[in-house]
C-alpha cells in the first residue's frame, strides 16, 4: 500500500469517492447525510438571496434619496441671490464638490379631483434641471413641456408619479391643473386667506424611491420666489459630491472655503438612522442563516458516523493491510466534507440564478398569487431590488465548507481509532 503515504492521495480519494456512491443497502451514504447535504444548499441558497437582496434594498434607497435630495445643505435664506451664487461657485472649485445649485422648499397643500394632500414644493432653476441624475434625458423633456418659460418662469410644474397618478396620489396625468395652496397668505377686506394658484402639470419623474414620489414637485425658481414671498432670496444650497459618504470631509473643506459664513449639515443627519437600521438588520440576518447552516452541518456527523458503522470490517481491513490511522482519518474526513462542498456549490449555483433573474422570479410569483409579492407603495420601491456580491458568495460557500470540515473530523476520528483486531473478532 504505497499509496497510503500519500496524504489525500489516489488511493484515500478513490475510497472516499467509493463509499459516497454506495447504494444505501451495500452501506453506502445514509439518508441523514442526504438531508444534511440539501440542508447546506438551501442555507447558502437563502444566504446569498437573502444578502443580494438586502444589499440591493440598501443601494436601491441609497441613490434614490441621494438622487432626490442633496449631499450636503447650505442655509442661504439671510443671503441675496448675488451672494448665494457667489458661494455657490466658490464651492463648486472645491474638488470634492461635482454642484452646488440653489433651492427653495416649502410644504404646501395640492387638490385636483376633488382630492387634496401634502407635498413639498421644491423650486429650482430651469438650467439646474440637469444635476438631478434620476432624469436621464438632464431635464430634456420638462423643458419641452413649458418647464420653466414664460412670465415669471411660467405655469408648468414637474410632479412625482406615485404623487400624481399612484394608488393614493391625485390622480392627474400631464396636461391636468393642479392648485397648489401655502401656508403664506393675502390680506384682504375679509381677513387673510392662504395663497393659492393653478398649476398645470407638465412631465412626470420618477426618482426610485415611492416615498420621495410621494412627496414632490418641482417648480421654476421664478415662480416659486413670488408664490412663497421670497423674492431675492433662495433658501437652500443643493451641494453633490463625487462620494456621498464623505460629506464630514466635505463640509469642513467648504467651512475653510468660505470662512464659515455658511452653516452646512448633511444627507446622514437627517438618515443615519434609517441606514444604521438596515445594517444592524443585515448583520442579524447573516448571523441568523449562518446559524441554520451550522445546525444543517451537525447532521453530517450523524451521516459519517451511521457510514463508519457500516463500513467497520472495511475499515479492519484496510487497517490490516497497512493504511494508517491518519488515511482512515482522512478518507471519512474527505466524505464529510464532500457531502458540503456539494451542497455549497449547488446552493451558490442556484442563489446566484436566483438574483440574477430576481425580476422574472417576481413576475413568476406573481403569476400564481393574488396580488403582489412586492407591493411597490408598501415598500416604498418600485421594484424587488437585488444586487449580488460576489465577496458574499464566494465567502458563504466557503464558510460552508469549513463548517462541513470541521464537524467531519468528530466521526472521522473516531473512525481512525477503531481497532482492527476486535471488529474482525466479531464478523
Amino acid at each position: 500500500m504505497s499509496q497510503a503515504a500519500a496524504p489525500f492521495g489516489k488511493l484515500e480519494r478513490t475510497l472516499a469517492w467509493r463509499y459516497l456512491r454506495a447504494k444505501r443497502e451495500h452501506g453506502g451514504a445514509s439518508l441523514i447525510s442526504i438531508i444534511s447535504f440539501v440542508g447546506i444548499f438551501f442555507a447558502v441558497a437563502a444566504l446569498i438571496i437573502t444578502m443580494s437582496i438586502m444589499s440591493g434594498f440598501r443601494a436601491t434607497l441609497l441613490d434614490a434619496l441621494l438622487g432626490g435630495q442633496p449631499h450636503v445643505y447650505g442655509v442661504v435664506n439671510s443671503f441675496t441671490e448675488e451672494e448665494a451664487d457667489a458661494l455657490a461657485k466658490q464651492i463648486e472649485a472645491l474638488p470634492e464638490v461635482v454642484s452646488a445649485r440653489p433651492y427653495i422648499e416649502e410644504y404646501v397643500l395640492v387638490t385636483a379631483n376633488g382630492r387634496k394632500t401634502g407635498a413639498a414644493v421644491r423650486a429650482l432653476r430651469k438650467e439646474d434641471l440637469s444635476t438631478l441624475p434620476f432624469l436621464k434625458d438632464g431635464g430634456a423633456s420638462a423643458i419641452a413641456d413649458g418647464f420653466g418659460e414664460g412670465k415669471n418662469g411660467g405655469n408648468v410644474i414637474m410632479m412625482g408619479s406615485f404623487l400624481a397618478a399612484g394608488r393614493e396620489g391625485l390622480g392627474v396625468r400631464p396636461g391636468d391643473k393642479v392648485e397648489i395652496i401655502t401656508s403664506q397668505s393675502n390680506s384682504s377686506v375679509v381677513g387673510a386667506t392662504p395663497r393659492s394658484k393653478t398649476y398645470k402639470v407638465g412631465d412626470l419623474f420618477s426618482t426610485g424611491s415611492v416615498e420621495l414620489d410621494m412627496a414632490y414637485i418641482f417648480m421654476p425658481m421664478e415662480q416659486a420666489q413670488i408664490l412663497f414671498q421670497s423674492k431675492g432670496h433662495y433658501q437652500m444650497l443643493d451641494i453633490r459630491l463625487k462620494d456621498p459618504d464623505k460629506t464630514h470631509e466635505a463640509m469642513q473643506a467648504i467651512a475653510t472655503a468660505t470662512g464659515n459664513g455658511l452653516y452646512t449639515f448633511d444627507w446622514k443627519s437627517q438618515r443615519a438612522a434609517y441606514f444604521n437600521a438596515l445594517k444592524v438588520e443585515r448583520t442579524m440576518v447573516r448571523l441568523l442563516v449562518m446559524v441554520i447552516m451550522g445546525i444543517a452541518t451537525l447532521n453530517i456527523i450523524v451521516g459519517v458516523v451511521m457510514l463508519v458503522k457500516n463500513k467497520t470490517r472495511d475499515i479492519a481491513i484496510l487497517r490490516t493491510m497497512g493504511l494508517g490511522r491518519g488515511g482512515v482519518l482522512r478518507v471519512f474526513l474527505m466524505v464529510g466534507t464532500v457531502l458540503g462542498t456539494l451542497g455549497a456549490l449547488l446552493g451558490m449555483a442556484v442563489g446566484v440564478l436566483f438574483v440574477m433573474n430576481i425580476g422574472a422570479v417576481e413576475a413568476f410569483i406573481n403569476f400564481f398569487i393574488d396580488g403582489k409579492v412586492f407591493d411597490a407603495e408598501t415598500y416604498g420601491l418600485a421594484h424587488l431590488p437585488a444586487i449580488l456580491d460576489w465577496w458574499d458568495v464566494f465567502s458563504t460557500g466557503l464558510y460552508a465548507l469549513l463548517m462541513s470540515a470541521g464537524v467531519s473530523i468528530i466521526p472521522a476520528w473516531w473512525a481512525s481509532r477503531q481497532d482492527p483486531v476486535g471488529a474482525l473478532r466479531f464478523e
